[in-house]
């Protein structure tokens, strides 16, 4: 199987994505467009699992997709 340019920006894009989740849940901060800034978990519960749940599935897709060919 030969992995297109394409393909290995779509890896590198997820695993961008899945390295934000994780300092996410490592540092139980989320980062805030309105204020620029780093917030809490605890300031800001449903963007952290927002954040958390849709950057997971989303990262994990964009890493999956190139091997499955969808």
């Amino acid at each position: 199987m030969e992995l297109t340019i394409s393909a290995l920006i779509r890896i590198a894009i997820g695993v961008v994505i899945l390295l934000y989740v994780a300092n996410c849940l490592l540092n139980q901060k989320v980062w805030i467009r309105k204020t620029f800034s780093w917030g809490s978990k605890e300031e800001y519960p449903k963007i952290f699992r927002m954040n958390i749940i849709l950057g997971l599935c989303f990262g994990l897709f964009m890493v999956v997709s190139p091997f499955l060919r969808l």
